[in-house]
């Protein structure tokens, strides 16, 4: 009886080749790509080229003993796993390093296009690095997010003695804060293009080396002209983080076991800016506000040196480039044809500058106003962002001077509360992380949206709670602890929704999240810049304890918006076009 091969229906990408008598049978999953043979398999064809170019259907029939042998010998030999099958062109050959090699080896003067991709198991994808190498990383660039959030907020320390130095109002001294905030705006549109063309270690780089270098002119800064330009640059560059971090963390982590890494960062982003008052505060103080800029970029720079040597590349498409350059050149060395054919997997997907800034420059405005996720998203962040900043501006109004008496240094510690609430409520996370995973569990193994919004349900009303609780403890009468125990609450508040909502946002548009995020961090940084400029005149007007339940009374009206996104998000991402196409929620790219 002659040997043949069959395509069967089952759950086997690939057994072995077994002997039935005179028979011998390759079970292979007729969806699968073997890219471990030096044949290849097409999906919608559903047939197999054999080694010597004849072609064969679906039906059972018959090789040649030469074909048989070589098949067999591919089959019986250890070959290295790779990432494929998964949206394979089934017109693409796409090996893993050693399968490209092997093939040029054996086939010396075939210049087959070739498409390299990771094995699984590489030691080159950041997903399979260690998880002590991954939480080192994740770590590193969640405190530089911190790190920019201390040197955007920690100017409020010094505004009463810059302004008292220039001769200038508080309105004027606020710019330092807002114009830091526009800056966070406006920078991820110019750098994130940029970190996709290069790579996220070159920006993060060079923009946090420009983050230092700025704190020169603010320390010897002769006016406030000086301090307001440079504090926009500051905050243009030191944007880096939120450019880039989501996506680093991203590239390490895949999305169910992505818990942890997205609540260290999740704290980075909210316990970030309130602890730069603690910081700062007893700085300005005892050494003087530009004192404050020195010391700031002796920090900066200290992780601007573990940032050039221990800092790697994480993103995919950059790290896969330089692979295939690598075995081309290799190639090259031993004279394969291969090598003028072999490019990476990702090779047809890439964009020119410009195509990159035209998308990062629109995309993210179209997202804003076409798609009720990302709006109720941006405006829900920028409204907590917003008020966040604000308290930069009305913390030192009711601890400070006019109100409990606080020193400079004091009233910086009064932010306590917004930096442990965060803290507290991090260590619950796992309870949400817990819930995810059953929901995901119970959806077959594929992701779901929704079930990242469940805490948020009980955060969103810990915001409205909290500041009716701040504003109306506000009376020197009432013991100062009072209303820092309800910023604590809003603390842990804005920690729930933020990190729910950004999860949210992620897990919904998949491919397209950068964008979306993109918007969502625009309208926040824009709302978190014009806050902190009429703070101080409503806490004024109104009274610390009316100014509070104002802002108290509009965080009502976002209450809903997590039970919209938890109760009804399916419907709403069904009719979105763009998160449509993640609806199956069976892919898990870095973004």
């Amino acid at each position: 009886m002659p040997h043949t091969v069959e395509l069967l229906d089952d759950e086997d990408s690939l057994t072995t080749v077994s002997r039935l008598e005179t028979q011998t049978v390759a079970r292979i999953h007729p969806s699968a790509r073997m890219n471990n043979l030096p044949d290849h398999i097409h999906d919608e064809q559903r047939s197999v080229t054999t080694l010597n170019g004849s072609h064969l259907s679906a039906e059972n029939q018959t090789l040649s003993p030469e074909d048989l042998s070589s098949l067999e010998k591919h089959i019986e030999s250890p070959q290295p796993e790779a990432l494929r099958f998964e949206h394979a062109d089934p017109d693409r050959l796409m090996l893993s390093e050693e399968e490209a090699l092997a093939r040029a080896q054996d086939r010396p003067q075939d210049n087959e296009p070739i498409y390299l991709t990771f094995s699984n198991g590489d030691k080159e994808n950041p997903r399979n690095w260690t998880h002590g190498k991954k939480y080192y990383i994740t770590i590193l660039v969640s405190a530089l997010n911190v790190l920019t959030c201390v040197c955007a907020g920690g100017i409020s320390s010094a505004s009463t003695d810059i302004a008292a130095e220039f001769n200038v109002s508080a309105e004027v001294t606020t710019l330092g804060l807002s114009m830091y905030i526009l800056g966070f705006a406006l920078g991820p549109l110019v750098l994130a293009p940029l970190s996709e063309y290069w790579g996220r270690n070159p920006i993060y780089i060079w923009a946090w080396l420009l983050l230092v270098v700025f704190q020169i002119p603010l320390a010897l800064a002769a006016n406030i002209e000086t301090i307001i330009v440079c504090r926009f640059i500051q905050g243009f560059f030191g944007s880096v983080p939120l450019t880039n971090t989501g996506g680093t963390v991203s590239d390490l982590w895949a999305r169910n076991e992505c818990g942890n890494a997205m609540a260290i960062y999740g704290l980075s982003s909210t316990a970030g800016p309130p602890i730069a008052l603690v910081i700062s505060g007893y700085i300005v103080q005892n050494k003087g506000w530009r004192m404050l800029f020195w010391i700031f970029m002796a920090i900066l720079g200290g992780f601007w040196i573990i940032l050039v040597l221990t800092l790697p590349e994480t993103r995919h498409t950059i790290i896969l480039d330089k692979k295939t350059k690598r075995v081309r050149k290799t190639m090259q060395k031993q004279g394969f044809q291969a090598a003028s054919n072999i490019r990476d997997a990702n090779a047809d997907e890439k964009k020119g500058l410009h195509t990159l800034f035209a998308i990062t420059l629109t995309r993210p405005f179209r997202f804003l106003f076409t798609e009720p996720i990302t709006f109720c998203a941006a405006i829900y962040n920028g409204f907590i962002y917003g008020i966040v900043y604000l308290f930069n501006e009305a913390f030192p109004l009711v601890f400070g001077p006019t109100g409990h008496g606080f020193s400079t240094g004091e009233w910086g510690l009064s932010f306590l509360g917004l930096v442990l609430g965060p803290v507290i409520a991090a260590l619950f996370h796992p309870l949400q992380e817990r819930y995810y995973l059953r929901r995901v569990a119970a959806n077959d193994g594929k992701g779901s949206p929704e079930a990242r919004m469940w805490m948020s349900l009980g955060g969103a009303f810990l915001l409205p709670i909290s500041l009716f609780w701040f504003g109306w403890t506000s009376y020197t009468s009432v013991a100062w602890i009072v209303p820092i125990i309800a910023s604590a609450f809003f603390g842990a508040g804005i920690y729930i929704i933020i990190l729910g909502i950004l999860n949210y946002v992620v897990d919904s548009y998949q491919t397209y999240s950068a964008s979306a995020l993109a918007g969502v961090i625009l309208v926040r940084n824009l709302v978190g810049a014009g806050f902190p400029l009429f703070g101080q005149q409503m806490y004024e007007k109104l009274g610390y304890e009316w100014a509070s339940t104002l802002l108290a009374f509009l965080a009502i009206l976002y209450i809903p918006i997590p039970f919209i996104f938890f109760y009804k998000g399916e419907t709403i991402r069904l009719r979105s076009p763009w998160a449509r196409e993640n609806f199956n929620q069976d892919e898990d790219q870095p973004h």
